[in-house]
């Protein structure tokens, strides 16, 4: 959108809003980068504080103008207290290997500077491969304690920056030894101003005029004297070191063989701090979408991020993250990125000429400040979770906080990693994994059978169990389904029918338990028959290594053929081996039978040919004489889909025949077959002449479509 210009070409009012908002975000994010770098360079490093500040304002002047790169204008990025409260734990873990000063410094600044490579090339490659949406994969509890640590690990940096004792065991004994300290005093009451005035005002305004105040009170106090000089030395209330406040880009660092050989140890801290930024990203690009009431797309503001983060770590700073602070102020305000790279200069200007008034500002005030940032990371990622998670949830983000502030980040991590594994192969476990458990009287094939074969399935139907699995089964669930099986009275049982369609994956151990399962019953007459369609997994390979199994196990691609299957094995023993399906079985003598055939024709059919087409006028019913015939139906222009199959003694075209309406699907021979054929024309001479045989006809239709209406009732209900 084009703005109206005002003086000299120049929108004055968009200008003066600019301008106004750069500088407010440019102080904000200076404050923070003072915040930060102190942070980074506490404990051993604290002589250098100045470099540390540095570091982070660099990082500052990159990331103001963040909007230039990204798909939303307003965006300023900055450094963040997740990344950095991981970084300052890996300084501090590197300044206690006892080096020299100047080793230790340009150490210190060379983990900086490959770390934030290691995070750009890592956002970089997320973003390439559009994987960011994995990230959202991770549990919500594991997520959560991760950002609990940073704050955690930041208010353990905070206390360090007031007192030089961190939350450690060490240094808790300390602040005990030396409890009275005037310090530790003014640390909380700018902690408790800036909670008390925090609902009354604005983020712009509150950080600024309490750092500001508490500036002037201690100083005005060290100025008259007002503290004695054993409680209030200068040096103990005051940053040092100060004059170091001047760039240091990579390029000027001298990094020792046995160095690099140190930092490539680190690789796998630097790791997780590109895993915690990712995060840090991702979350807080998910409260922008809220805030903003839009989505962004999340792989192009990775690549984003790398940029600024490479740029950054070329120029001697570190990583840096999205700001939802100075982001949503930025938006408050009416700023854009004209803005940011104006707050990039009030930034710049603070590094290059007006570094000494940090000299003014107390470390107690700053460190109340951290302190603040990580009590607000604690209480949204650990206290309110209290409520809005399960007691398990919860204790895995506690077990997490303690592991990261007792061992370190990389056993949180992976720590956190084995839990969420556990965690979800128990859980899995216990999900449903058998989504239809039933029988063939509930479940039964398609095959449209005589009578008398409907009735002796129905009588052994519930003695062939029907189970359909679904999603991916592994070690847990297959326990399951063998713990399930123990329990049933398998001795009862002709059949299993097992059916995979829905599977998306097994893995070795789950195919082991099957094979067990194979074998444990493998000398009860009970066979089991697997579905499973063509897939990158082989079941039935994996199954018949052990050959003994062979003979009690059938495989199937469709669960309708192996339903089918099942059938035919209870039809084909000894109860109905003696029994001859007849087409007209619904009269009971021998002479109503032959007077009723005369009515039809016979007609032979090869395999493939057709008994009448989809779309076709009815005009007959049809009689299974011998073979069987398929119902098909074209499925996605691909060659027809068995919806039935017509066995002999079975009657077909009824419907049709009495609605006059066209076929809804195609009959075809699937071998060779024969049926009779009763015309429309054939059956009206049948009433004119013999009236009582065409009774009893249309009464066996009328049972026939009341038993199928119950069928189709029955499985819709089993299905459900």
């Amino acid at each position: 959108m084009s703005k109206p210009l005002g003086v000299s070409g120049f929108n004055l009012p968009w200008l003066a809003r600019q301008s106004a908002a750069g500088i407010t975000i440019g102080l904000s994010a200076v404050i923070y980068a003072i915040s930060y770098g102190a942070m980074l360079f506490s404990g051993p490093l604290a002589p250098y504080v100045g470099i540390g500040i540095a570091a982070a304002i660099v990082t500052a002047v990159v990331g103001a103008p963040f909007g230039l790169l990204s798909e939303e204008r307003r965006f300023i990025s900055g450094p963040d207290s997740s990344t950095t409260s991981v970084l300052a734990g890996l300084l501090a873990t590197i300044s206690a290997m006892q080096f020299a000063e100047l080793r230790t410094v340009n150490l210190a600044l060379a983990t900086l500077f490959l770390t934030s490579v290691v995070c750009a090339v890592s956002f970089y490659a997320l973003g390439r491969f559009r994987l960011a949406g994995l990230v959202r994969f991770i549990p919500f509890s594991v997520t959560a304690g991760f950002l609990a640590s940073n704050g955690w690990l930041i208010c353990s940096s905070a206390l360090d920056i007031i007192s030089g004792t961190p939350l450690s065991r060490s240094g808790l004994t300390a602040l005990l030894e030396h409890p009275y300290r005037p310090e530790l005093g003014l640390a909380l009451a700018v902690l408790l101003a800036l909670y008390g005035l925090a609902r009354r005002v604005s983020a712009a305004l509150l950080i600024p005029l309490v750092m500001l105040s508490a500036s002037l009170l201690v100083n005005v106090a060290l100025a008259n004297g007002i503290c004695p000089d054993t409680a209030c030395s200068r040096d103990s209330w005051m940053f040092h070191g100060l004059d170091d406040l001047v760039w240091r880009p990579p390029w000027s660092l001298t990094v020792e063989w046995l160095d690099w050989r140190t930092l490539v140890s680190e690789l796998p801290v630097m790791l997780v701090i590109s895993f915690v930024g990712t995060l840090a990203i991702l979350v807080s690009l998910a409260s922008l979408e809220r805030d903003f009431k839009k989505e962004f797309d999340l792989d192009r503001l990775l690549k984003a991020h790398a940029a600024s983060t490479g740029l950054s770590a070329l120029l001697g700073g570190f990583v840096g993250i999205v700001s939802i602070g100075r982001t949503s102020l930025n938006r408050a305000v009416g700023g854009g990125a004209m803005s940011g790279v104006i707050a990039s200069a009030i930034c710049l200007a603070m590094l290059v000429g007006a570094s000494g008034l940090i000299a003014y500002i107390p470390k107690a005030a700053l460190g109340a400040l951290v302190f603040f940032l990580g009590l607000n990371m604690l209480k949204k990622w650990l206290w309110d979770q209290i409520t809005a998670v399960n007691w398990h949830e919860l204790a895995q983000i506690v077990l997490i906080v303690v592991l990261v502030a007792n061992y370190g980040y990389l056993v949180g991590f992976a720590a956190g990693t084995i839990i969420s594994c556990i965690v979800f192969a128990v859980a899995y476990s216990h999900i449903p994994l058998a989504n239809l458990t039933t029988n063939l009287s509930a479940l039964p094939s398609s095959v449209v059978r005589p009578r008398q074969e409907v009735e002796t399935l129905s009588a052994r139907a519930s003695r062939t169990v029907v189970y359909r699995l679904e999603g991916y089964i592994f070690f847990g669930s297959a326990k399951k389904i063998d713990a399930v099986f123990q329990t049933m009275k398998i001795e009862t049982l002709e059949a299993i029918v097992m059916d995979f369609t829905l599977v998306n994956g097994i893995d070795r151990s789950a195919i082991s338990a099957f094979q067990r399962i194979l074998r444990r019953y493998a000398d009860l007459p009970l066979h089991f028959y697997f579905v499973h369609p063509v897939s990158d997994w082989d079941l039935q390979r994996s199954l018949l290594e052990d050959g003994s199994l062979l003979g009690h196990v059938s495989f199937f691609q469709v669960l309708d053929l192996a339903l089918e299957a099942a059938e035919e094995r209870i039809l084909s023993s000894n109860v109905v081996a003696s029994y001859k399906a007849s087409c007209f079985d619904f009269l009971d003598n021998v002479a109503d039978r032959e007077v009723f055939r005369s009515y039809c024709d016979l007609r032979q059919f090869e395999r493939g040919d057709m008994l009448c087409h989809e779309g076709e006028l009815s005009d007959a019913v049809y009689f299974v004489n011998s073979g069987s015939f398929d119902v098909i139906k074209p499925w996605n222009s691909k060659p027809g889909r068995r919806l039935a199959k017509i066995s002999v003694g079975a009657m077909v075209g009824e419907m049709a025949l009495y609605t006059g309406k066209a076929r809804t699907a195609s009959i075809q021979a699937s071998v060779p077959s024969s049926a009779y054929i009763l015309s429309k024309l054939a059956l009206a001479r049948m009433r004119a002449q013999r009236p009582e045989l065409v009774t009893r006809f249309e009464h066996m239709v009328i049972c026939k479509v009341s038993e199928s209406l119950a069928r189709s009732n029955q499985l819709v209900s089993t299905l459900r």
